[in-house]
């Protein structure tokens, strides 16, 4: 009886671990799965960009002198015309004041020799002496003029003159030309003995001369009062470091807003899937939240820099100017310096079959995956398309709701297997 038990009990036994080697056999093994869905498919990356200004206009004074007021602040915004700074104009006008004394005292001189009939008693000596007198004054004034011209076509050829302005000068430097060539062609006259050069004649041209430099002691004088050429914001105040103005430096830069673009560096890998022409995405980080515009393309460098990563990696980058779409700017501030997120869009296709990069495997320079078909994989082979950063297209060989293995590498996976979703 004893021996029929103990028989009895080995074979249950062994029909138990037959039993659980054929359940462990048959149960499915547990892998993570893909489900296959239509999607969008995009391929696109995100720089960070900077917003810079078209045009940078230095502000050079026309004349030089002790700075007497500053009238704005760096970051303020500015109009064409507005002041920035103004310059003493007390020695201009003090000057004026003593050309007007010297003046009277010629007028005085034609007075008197008019009274006294002496212009035709001159002497050749001394009309030569007063010719010669007239002459260097010319000179002197043709100088100065000259330089003033060549500093107005300086600053006009900079932006920072009105064209208006270098004519006004150019036409002084003529005047003053014409009467130098006139009083030396007089000066041969009277050396030749045939001269009928009066002394109130002389005095008449020293006060033409004087009158002249009048009117440009009261151009220089409205000069002082230093302009915006244009409007914007000012985005440097050389100005408030001196207190002296001089024409050899400018006194303020004004950073012009208007037609600005972001200036971004892409790596070298991206830089042929981004033309001139193509849109943009253009991301603000706000307060309340990120802002959105849009902006297209307008220029691709053809020569890298190095650029360091945030890791501080070194990197190959090209820089990439873009503009960014001016209806969708009003009520937004971006002003010079602003930080400008760009995101470039490579690829995007609506309803797409995509598979993660790691579902798929090589065979014979096919790609394959382990598909699951009634609760076993089987190996599919599949056409793939555009290849994103996680992720392939599938262009053929999966439809909408197939499921795949996710880790094709698995040396556990085999034809036939029965298989669950790990995940």
């Amino acid at each position: 009886m004893k021996k029929k038990v103990k028989l009895f009990l080995l074979v249950a036994a062994g029909l138990a671990v037959v039993a659980i080697a054929a359940y462990t056999y048959m149960a499915p093994t547990p892998v993570p799965l893909t489900v296959v869905s239509a999607t969008t498919a995009e391929l696109r990356f995100t720089e960070q960009g900077l917003f810079t200004a078209n045009t940078v206009i230095q502000i050079y004074p026309m004349v030089q002198g002790r700075l007497i007021e500053l009238n704005v602040q760096e970051g303020q915004s500015v109009r064409e015309g507005d002041v920035l700074c103004t310059v003493d104009a007390e020695p201009l006008l003090h000057r004026i004041d003593q050309i007007r004394g010297s003046i009277r005292g010629y007028e005085a001189q034609i007075r008197s020799l008019s009274a006294q009939e002496q212009s035709s008693n001159a002497t050749l000596a001394e009309r030569m002496r007063l010719q010669n007198t007239l002459i260097e004054q010319n000179e002197k004034n043709l100088d100065s003029a000259r330089e003033d011209l060549a500093r107005a076509e300086a600053l006009y050829e900079a932006g920072a003159l009105a064209k208006t302005d270098v004519d006004a000068a150019r036409s002084a430097a003529d005047q003053l030309e014409t009467s130098l060539a006139a009083a030396q062609a007089e000066l041969a006259v009277i050396a030749a003995g045939a001269g009928n050069v009066s002394l109130a004649d002389y005095y008449r041209a020293l006060i033409s001369v004087e009158q002249i430099n009048i009117a440009q002691l009261e151009k220089d004088i409205e000069n002082c009062r230093v302009t915006a050429t244009a409007g914007g914001v000012v985005t440097r105040l050389n100005a408030k470091n001196t207190n002296l103005i001089t024409t050899a430096a400018p006194v303020a830069e004004i950073t012009v807003l208007d037609g600005g673009a972001i200036e971004v560096f892409i790596s070298t890998s991206d830089v042929d899937s981004v033309h001139a022409g193509d849109m943009v995405e253009l991301i603000l980080k706000r307060r309340e939240g990120d802002v959105s515009l849009a902006g297209r393309v307008d220029h691709v460098e053809t020569n890298a820099e190095v650029k360091l990563s945030a890791l501080g990696l070194e990197e190959r980058k090209v820089k990439v100017r873009i503009t960014p779409e001016r209806a969708g700017i009003e009520g937004i501030t971006l002003g010079a310096g602003y930080d400008v997120d760009v995101r470039f869009t490579l690829y995007r296709e609506e309803n797409k079959l995509t598979v993660p990069k790691t579902a798929l495997y090589k065979d014979g320079g096919r790609d394959m995956v382990w598909a699951l078909r009634n609760g076993s994989i089987q190996v599919t082979e599949v056409v793939t398309g555009m290849e994103l950063r996680t992720e392939f297209v599938v262009e053929s060989g999966l439809s909408e709701g197939d499921a795949v293995v996710t880790d094709a590498n698995n040396d556990a996976l085999r034809e036939g297997l029965k298989v669950v979703d790990a995940g």
